[in-house]
């Protein structure tokens, strides 16, 4: 199964060498099975042993201490894509640069294995909530399936159904699963919307309460990616369930510096 993408903001993925950009096959394995994660929200129908059993026979791991192979393969067909300096903080005057692939581009991500229609369901879930590389979790390395599937709020929790038909947004457990997904208003301006984007988690996050990399890694419980919809673009904001507590106060009017 081939899926045709498109870059929708700048992409910095990287291996060992950040200096050397690629279009990394387990990278894009490991959202996959972070949103296949994200939405088993458990409660009283499957319990987190099932849950983690279910996601081996999909991604590979193990299995009543027995190695499985992931029920699938990736390929991916870079279409010589091109490169440049990126500024990763772009709210920042005085910022850095490092290298990445530019926006706008195509590539082909081919699919071998078992049940393909569900793979091609997660991976379209991973593009829609999420990017790909660094600073993935605030704009940057969103990229978008090249079809005529409609990303609305009502068709992405029909998404999520086919994939996980119990789905809800609630559960008694403590693991990052969805709470909300929301999506923002149109930017005629793709770079204007990283900065707003960036702007806001400097302004909000002084103290880390959205992720921080000080005092002991945290990642952020809030997710935002950015989606096409003709020459526009709209942010999608999605809020995990966080390990620390969270002032719901500060968390909206952060979402609502991007959204509105």
């Amino acid at each position: 199964m081939k899926i045709k993408c498109n870059i929708i903001t700048p992409m910095l993925m990287h291996g060992e060498n950040t200096k050397i950009i690629e279009l990394r096959p387990p990278s894009i394995k490991g959202a996959m099975r972070f949103w296949w994660r994200a939405i088993q929200a458990i409660h009283g129908n499957l319990s987190l042993k099932d849950m983690k059993k279910q996601e081996s026979m999909i991604f590979g791991g193990a299995v009543d201490e027995s190695a499985v192979k992931s029920s699938f393969r990736i390929k991916i067909n870079s279409f010589n894509l091109k490169s440049e300096q990126i500024n990763p903080l772009p709210h920042k005057k005085r910022g850095f640069n490092i290298n990445g692939y530019k926006a706008n581009q195509s590539f082909e991500v081919e699919f071998l294995g078992e049940n393909l229609e569900l793979i091609k369901s997660i991976f379209r879930l991973s593009t829609i909530l999420g990017g790909f590389g660094q600073r993935s979790r605030r704009g940057f390395g969103s990229i978008q399936i090249i079809d005529n599937w409609e990303i609305t709020e009502e068709n992405i929790k029909n998404l999520i159904k086919s994939i996980n038909p119990s789905f809800h947004y609630s559960s008694d457990n403590s693991y990052p699963y969805i709470k909300t997904i929301e999506i923002g208003k149109e930017y005629q301006d793709m770079n204007g919307l990283i900065k707003t984007i960036n702007l806001a988690t400097h302004n909000h996050n002084k103290d880390g309460m959205f992720g921080s990399v000080r005092g002991g890694r945290y990642a952020s419980p809030i997710y935002i990616s950015i989606i096409k919809d003709n020459k526009n673009y709209r942010p999608i904001i999605t809020t995990l369930n966080a390990t620390k507590k969270i002032d719901e106060e500060r968390l909206n009017e952060f979402k609502k510096d991007i959204l509105s």
